[in-house]
């Protein structure tokens, strides 16, 4: 099972990464090591680096719900 993370790096460009869900853990693209939930996956690395090779280092910030991207399209 896969999932997608979006990761805005500016207002113009993103950024998609694959949670893939295999034997009772979740895993952050292709280098991250297993988690139990997707939680403890964005807690980690709120705090730590995500792997990604080629590109800068990043940490997730603030995540967004899906309703507050929606609401603010409305205001657009």
């Amino acid at each position: 099972m896969y999932f997608f993370l979006k990761l805005n790096r500016t207002a113009k460009c993103c950024m998609h990464m694959r949670i893939c869900y295999s034997n009772g853990f979740y895993i952050l693209g292709e280098c991250s090591r297993p988690f139990s939930s997707v939680s403890c996956m964005i807690k980690y690395f709120s705090q730590t680096f995500v792997p990604i090779r080629g590109a800068a280092h990043i940490k997730l910030g603030t995540p967004v719900l899906r309703c507050e991207i929606i609401s603010n399209k409305e205001l657009l």
